[in-house]
């Protein structure tokens, strides 16, 4: 079993699958980026805001979110 991490420590381009989102901003993270457990997830760039795609959708995501995202490492 992979180590968990925040979605701003993976790495960029490796894919992710969701396992947690904290308790506090979960509801925001899903009305704002569709976003839940069980997806998968990428980031694609990081800049101020990070273009993270999420299942199929690509989004602008600001930092305040990425730490409130974990994510378990995928290898295909």
């Amino acid at each position: 079993m992979q180590d968990v991490l925040t979605l701003q420590d993976l790495p960029m381009g490796q894919m992710g699958e969701i396992v947690d989102l904290s308790e506090e901003h979960r509801q925001a993270i899903y009305q704002e980026f569709g976003a839940s457990v069980g997806m998968t997830v990428m980031i694609l760039h990081k800049a101020v805001d990070w273009l993270v795609q999420i299942g199929y959708s690509q989004v602008d995501m600001g930092s305040k979110y990425l730490k409130h995202i974990k994510v378990r490492p995928v290898t295909l």
